[in-house]
Formats: structure tokens, sequence, C-alpha cells
């Protein structure tokens, strides 16, 4: 039988029911919402009321609950805008209060000697007419700080002062008390065994200070240089088989006095390894991938010396090797397995190929004078494209060929398609305008200077504009060119020159010579590193001033003559750069005839190459070489127009004319139809030191031979000896420009040749 329910059992049970349903309304709608009736925003001066009402989570008609007024006051803050923010509510009408962060009216730098004030203001987040905080101010603060330490002002002290102005306008001061410089006084290495201090000096990049530092920073205490330095030695150890090699601390103490750090880093090298079994592992199958090619790829060997560094360059060399069959995503990992009791490191390469791609956008960035269409026409890919690594790397060599950028770097990225790839070519402009003077010594020439004015980017279309003048005992010269590298947007080299020279040849040959002419060029590419150069040539030279004493082939050829000349020139260039290249093969052969029922006619044949490479980092090794001859169609050749032995440029050691043919009885240079020489170029770093300043050092061997004016003239002196010589120098990248100093000495010559032992140039750009 059912219990029969009491009256007031029921009553409990609605009011525990409607007690739950009050509890759930209350959570669904807040306790103290209001609907919003109106909005006002006071207090603001220059942002505008409903910039304000943005940044309000709710609008009018809407529910506003007074608890969440903290995170709305906190989210204004958050702008910057304001240094204060007050939110009340009265019967649904909301009222925001702001008191605006006032505006920056000047910034100022006082007490900085040391970094210029132009370079504070590139640090610096405050401008005039930004948005003052103090949060920026701060900030600011600590850049300055970091600024002057990396200087090697370690205690400078920076303190921000505000003046207040009309208008809620600040003027904010930094006040800059410079601190001494510190120096690093002493470096020690601890734990080390296999290489002694010195040897690990010159892999770190912070140095001791030394009173030649002056235009250098390495000897100014950096934290951030220090933890890098760790780096570098773990390096440095891993090339030379320590593969347990730990550089546990880098540590600096600052001296009693302030002025010096003495940094000591501790180093547990552990015993050398060498390399174990090699192999490449296929994680996933692609098609056009051949597992064995790969593994013929990789030049390490099993019993060789462990080295991280050929490591990593088989990494690169797979990489690139993948990258140009078009796989742009892939993940080449090696791991090691060591053997410890064999003292043995083995290496596998895990190769996970990505799916082929296709260039999907090409980004130009860091351009601020180079127009982009100057960089776009250097790549050698284009959207749409498929991927490779191979082009990407040319495209890379060739925009840093053009010598108008510091650096270049040409990195992919992801887009919105799985098989699409974006590549962004990051660049870092340098002058291309050039201010070169130049200056040479010797017994027979005395001295001579040179200027040129070039400018290899003009207007940022890379037009070269150039005006060379060179002055000196024997020589004035002036020529004007213009280049537009292409014309009508077609890769046509289209080139003007036009030139006055006059040069005394007095010691040499007993003439001096008159110069005015002009030339057309016409260059086009015949595929990527072949070219071909077209050249359209008038020239009237005039020869006078002859001496009665000159020889009787110079007294032949007193007065003037005109030629008109076609020439063309073929070249295979594959440096990496125009200026100073490590690596590469340049071979160039021309003709060029003369007639054209001008006065001269002859043709002349040259052939020259050179080949660069690196022997062993910084080590750079230039064989060269070359070859000519001309001869006269008709009539007379000219004495101009035969090869002149000897000089910096060709053969070093001798003067410019000082080896070939000679008149027996005045001793005048009078030139060779043919011609065969070579050079041979080692440039080194000398010390760490001088490294640093821009400082390198060169061996060269040269050799020349230059011969048959008229062998069968008794008064000619044609020995046919190949001259060769052999000396050192220095290449400085001066503050003033590259500086040049050789000394060359004859190692074979012959009797009646003239040396010239010492050349200097020096020279600047801006």
């Amino acid at each position: 039988m059912q219990e029969k329910q009491s009256p007031m059992r029921v009553f409990s049970f609605f009011k525990a029911t409607s007690g739950l349903a009050a509890a759930l309304a209350a959570l669904a709608v807040p306790a103290w919402a209001v609907t919003v009736s109106s909005i006002a925003v006071s207090g603001n001066e220059r942002v505008e009321p409903a910039t304000v009402r943005t940044y309000l989570p709710f609008k009018e008609g809407e529910d506003f609950n007074p608890a969440e007024t903290g995170n709305i006051v906190r989210s204004l803050y958050a702008t910057g805008l304001f240094s204060n923010v007050e939110i009340t509510e009265s019967n649904g009408a909301v009222t925001v209060k702001v008191v605006e962060n006032p505006l920056v009216n000047r910034v100022v730098f006082e007490g900085n000697e040391d970094v210029d004030t132009k370079r504070l203001e590139e640090i610096t987040q405050l401008k005039p007419r930004a948005i003052y905080s103090p949060a920026k101010v701060q900030s600011d603060v600590q850049a300055l700080q970091g600024a002057y330490r990396a200087r090697g002002r370690y205690t400078t002290q920076v303190k921000a002062q505000l003046i207040q102005r009309d208008q809620n306008r600040v003027d904010v001061i930094y006040n800059i008390a410079e601190g001494e410089k510190t120096r690093i006084a002493t470096i020690n290495f601890v734990g080390n065994k296999r290489f002694n201090d010195s040897d690990l000096a010159t892999v770190v990049a912070t140095k001791r200070s030394s009173w030649w530092r002056f235009l250098s920073t390495a000897d100014s205490y950096d934290p951030a240089r220090l933890e890098n330095d760790k780096d570098l030695l773990r390096r440095f150890y891993l090339t030379h088989g320590y593969a347990d090699v730990q550089i546990t601390s880098a540590v600096a103490e600052l001296s009693r006095d302030r002025k010096d750090f003495v940094v000591t880093y501790t180093v547990f090298e552990g015993p050398q390894y060498n390399f174990g079994p090699i192999d490449v592992a296929l994680k996933a199958e692609a098609e056009g991938l051949d597992i064995a090619a790969m593994k013929k790829d990789v030049t390490l060997q099993a019993g060789e010396l462990f080295n991280a560094k050929r490591v990593d360059e088989n990494t690169d060399k797979l990489i690139d090797t993948l990258g140009s069959k078009g796989f742009a995503f892939l993940d080449i990992q090696p791991s090691y397995t060591k053997d410890e009791g064999a003292r043995t490191v083995g290496i596998t390469y895990n190769v996970t190929p990505g799916p082929r791609v296709y260039v999907n956008r090409i980004n130009v960035e860091g351009n601020t004078r180079t127009r982009d269409n100057v960089i776009r026409r250097e790549m050698r890919l284009a959207e749409g494209d498929a991927y490779s690594s191979e082009k990407i790397k040319r495209s890379r060599d060739r925009l840093t060929y053009l010598g108008y950028f510091e650096n270049v770097d040409v990195q992919r990225a992801e887009s919105d398609q799985p098989d699409r790839v974006d590549l962004n070519v990051k660049v870092k402009e340098q002058s291309t305008g050039e201010f070169n003077v130049g200056a040479g010594y010797s017994t027979y020439d005395g001295f001579l200077t040179t200027a040129n004015v070039k400018e290899r980017n003009f207007l940022g279309k890379g037009q070269e504009v150039g005006v060379d003048f060179s002055l000196s005992q024997r020589q004035q010269n002036f020529n004007v060119n213009f280049t537009e590298p292409y014309f009508l947007d077609q890769q046509l080299a289209l080139g003007v020159d036009a030139f006055n020279t006059k040069t005394d040849y007095q010691d040499e040959s007993s003439y001096d010579t008159g110069v005015n002419g002009g030339a057309l060029r016409l260059g086009f590419p015949l595929n990527e590193f072949t070219r071909n150069d077209i050249r359209l040539g008038y020239k009237d030279t005039k020869i006078e001033n002859v001496g009665s004493a000159a020889s009787q082939f110079v007294k032949a050829e007193t007065g003037s003559r005109n030629s008109l000349a076609l020439g063309n020139t073929w070249t295979y260039d594959t440096r990496d750069s125009l200026i100073n290249p490590t690596r590469g093969t340049r071979l160039s052969a021309g003709g060029e005839y003369s007639g054209f029922g001008s006065d001269i006619d002859y043709l002349r044949l040259n052939v020259n190459g050179s080949y660069t490479y690196s022997v062993w980092e910084d080590w750079v090794l230039t064989t060269g070489g070359r070859v000519g001859a001309v001869e006269a169609l008709s009539g007379r050749l000219p004495l101009y127009e035969h090869y002149m032995g000897g000089g910096q440029n060709m053969l070093r050691g001798f003067e410019y004319g000082g080896i070939g043919p000679r008149d027996r009885t005045t001793r005048d240079a009078l030139g060779g139809k043919y011609m065969l020489g070579h050079n041979i170029d080692l440039s080194f770093p000398i010390t760490n030191a001088l490294s640093e300043m821009g400082v390198k050092g060169v061996f060269f061997t040269d050799g020349g031979w230059v011969s048959e004016f008229d062998s069968a003239n008794a008064n000619v002196i044609d020995s046919k000896t190949y001259r060769i010589s052999a000396g050192t120098g220095l290449n400085w990248r001066s503050p003033i420009g590259p500086l040049r100093i050789e000394f060359g000495f004859p190692v074979v010559k012959a009797s009646e040749d003239r040396a010239q032992v010492f050349n200097f140039a020096v020279g600047t750009r801006f």
C-alpha cells in the first residue's frame, strides 16, 4: 500500500527544487549584471572615445558585470596609452575616466662620448611624438647599458629623467655616466692537455687587450661572447677527434680596480676517437632516390680521425644532392654509435625525404636602395619552378658577385600549400660607390698616383658609372664609362666609353703618346656561366716628343694614326665573388680586328684563365695563365700595339716594359708580338690578431715572356728568356680602404731587363 505524503513534505520538496533552480539561474546570469544604457569617456585628449570603447567587452544595450571591472582596466593599461583608468557604473550608465600617458616631445642623451648619439637613437624605443610609458624607458635603459657593455664599458650607468612640458608632453633625458673601459687582461685555460693556451686563444672570439685592437671590441667583456666561446671551443675539439669534450665553465672575474677582467675557461678533453662504421639509412621510400648513390656521396671513412665538422659537411652535401632533385623539406639526422673501448664513433645518416615541391613566392627583404627587379633578375628560380637547392646556391653566388651586398641569404619557408615553398631573399646592402687612390714607387718610375670614382649600382638600378684619372711621372689618363647591364629589360649589357690618355714613355722607349677615343660595348650570356662581349672602338694615337737619341724604330713611328677595331671576347666564370673570390674558375678567349679603312690593320688573339680554391679555411690559392699574339695584316704594326711585359698586375719584380725586345744601342723597350705568362698567389692569415684587423699575407710567383719584335734585325736584343719572379706581401682592408704592399724579386732574368722590387697601393670606399 503506497504511503500518502503529508502537505509539509510536499512543500519542503518544492522549496528545495526552487532553490536549486535559483542557483542555476544565478550561474547563468551574473548576480549584479546590469544592462548598459550609456557609455561615457572622459579625460581623453588625443585618444578618440570610439578607440576607448573598442577595448570594452560590451556595448550599449548589453549586460555589464561590475565584477569584471579589474580585467577591463588591465586591458586598457596594456594599450600603453593611459597612466590611470577608472570605471564606474550608476543605474546602467558606465563612465570610463582615463589619464593619458604624455606624448614624448624630445629624447636627449647626455654624457655620451664613446657612442655616437645617432647610434643611441637607433637602439632606443622612445622617439619624438611617441607615447611615453615607464616600461619603454626601462627597456631603453637596459638597451643603452647593453650597447656600452658591448664596447667594453661594463660599469656604465644610465638614468632616465623626465621634464614635464605643456599640453601633456615630456622631455626624456638619458643621463649616461660612461664608465672606464674594462679590458681583458688575461685569458686562462684549465684542463687542456692536448692543446696549449696559445692554440686555444686563437679559437675563442674573446681576445686579450693589446694596443693594436683599437678598431676591435673583441677585447672587451661580453657575457654573450663568452657563451659563444664555449661553443667555439667545443667545436674545435670535436674537429680533432675529442667526442667527449665538455667546456664546463667560462668565467670572467673583475679585478679589484674594476678596470680589467680575467677570463678562465675550464675544459674536459677526454680521449680521441676515430670514425667507426659509416652508413646511410633511408627512412621513407621516395621516387628518384638511390640509397647506393647516396652512400657514395659520403666521404667519411672508418678508421679516420673523428671530425664533427666533416660529419656536418657530409650532411650538407646530402641535403644539396637531394635538394637538387626537388626535395626541399627533408630531414637528415646523423646518429652516433660510440664504442668507448675501441675509441670509435660510428655514423649513420638517417634520411627522411619529403615530397617534391615547387616555388610558390619569392620575397625580397633588406633592400632599401637596390630595386627588387635588380635582385629578382639574378635569381635562377622563378615562381612556379621546381625547387632546386643547386639553383638557390647559384642565385646566392650571383647576388654576391654583384658586389652590392655585404651579406646574401636565401631561405626557404613553408607555404599554405603542401607542395609549394616560399623563398625569402634577405640582403644587407653595402656601399657600392668607390673612390680609390693608389700610389707606387720604384727606383725607375718614381712616384705615381691614381684616382677613380665608380658607382656600381647607380640609382639602385644596377647600372655602373665610372670616372678614372691617373697622374704619374709618365702618364695622365682620363676615362669615363657607363654600363647598363639589362638593356631593354633583356640580358644585354650595353656600355659606352670615352677616354683621353697621355703617356710618357721617355724612360722606357724615348717617346710620348696621346690617345683620344671611345667605344661601344654589348655583352650577353650564352648560358649560366658563359657570356660573350663585343666591342667596337675608335682611337687616334699620336707619337710625339721623340728624343734625338731615340731608337730608329721609335723615330719611324712619329705622327698620328687612327684605328677602328672590332673585338669579341668569350668568358667562362664560376667564381663566387668578383672582388675577393675564394673558389671558382675563369677562362677568357678574345680576338680583335683593326681595319675597316683605318690607318692600322692587324689581328690580335688573347687567352687567359685562372683557378681559385680554398686550400685550408682562410688559405686561398689562385693560379692563372695567359697567352697572346698580334700580327699586322698589312703595313707596319705600331709599337704601342705590341705587348709590354712586367708590372704590378702581370710580372711583379719587373717594371712595366722591363722585359722583352729592346734596341741594342738605345735600350728602348720595343715590345713583342707574342706573350706568355703565369701568376700563382697564395693568400693566408698571418696571425689571429692581424686577421681581425683585415690583414692577410700573400706569397706569389709570376712568370712572363715577350718576344718577336724583329728577330732578323741585328739592332734588336731579344733573349727569348722566360722570366720568373717570386715575392711576398700584405693585403690590408684598412679603414681608408684596401692597402697592398708587395716585394717582388727576379729569379730568372735577362741582362737587359729592368727590375722593380717594391709596389704599394691604397684605396678607400664611400
